[in-house]
């Protein structure tokens, strides 16, 4: 089974990466994920390239071998990619194309609550037919928070959606954490329009709770 993807979102995940993007035939949500249950079924670092050992990117449009869906209980959306082909990168996609294809989304709130994070025992109540587990937004006053902790630093992000104010969301987009991570503890306002790819990820067994993650910053 063969994918073409536009790829919207490459974010870290249990020292690799979290692959997401739209089908370019119908604009649904895919997310690339490996058969490999010891890495939280991340795609492996060595298995996101193509054959001339280049590596795949945003925007990229990419024809991916798949061995077919696998939907859990909070991510509906995957599919396992057969690490014994290359993917084939086809072309650079427009945000304008991507717009197009998949419009920026309209839901009263952020995978199903007003919270940061979303106990296990919600999702395991909504029906399937409305189940999902990555969004494409253009929220409002999107702030980046820089803090220092005794032991890390992090980077996390606070805005405004449908009236509703998101507070600390973990930022898992590899460039603007490390972009971000340079800098001086504070808090950096992104300028409006930008776009946000979320994902919801793995349940935290501290908390049995699901939490909402911005896997893409995308600055326009």
């Amino acid at each position: 089974m063969e994918k073409e993807i536009i790829i919207l979102a490459k974010s870290k995940k249990f020292y690799n990466l979290c692959i997401a993007g739209i089908d370019t035939s119908n604009g649904e949500w895919i997310r690339i994920v490996s058969d490999d249950d010891s890495i939280s079924h991340a795609v492996k670092i060595e298995d996101a390239v193509y054959e001339d050992g280049s590596v795949s990117n945003l925007f990229d449009v990419v024809k991916i071998e798949c061995k077919g869906k696998e939907e859990s209980y909070y991510q509906v959306e995957n599919y396992i990619y057969d690490s014994n082909y290359y993917w084939l990168k086809v072309r650079q996609a427009s945000i304008k194309e991507i717009l197009r294809i998949h419009p920026i989304e309209d839901k009263d709130f952020i995978f199903y609550n007003s919270q940061k994070k979303i106990p296990n025992t919600l999702l395991l109540e909504q029906r399937e037919a409305e189940k999902y587990s990555l969004m494409l937004i253009s929220p409002k006053n999107m702030i980046i928070h820089v803090r220092q902790w005794p032991n890390k630093k992090d980077v996390t992000m606070s805005f405004i959606y449908n009236g509703i104010f998101y507070k600390y969301l973990s930022v898992t987009d590899i460039e603007y954490e490390q972009r971000f991570l340079s800098l001086e503890p504070g808090d950096y306002k992104l300028k409006e329009g930008t776009l946000l790819v979320l994902s919801l990820g793995d349940c935290y067994y501290k908390d049995n709770c699901h939490y909402k993650l911005i896997a893409s910053i995308i600055e326009r």
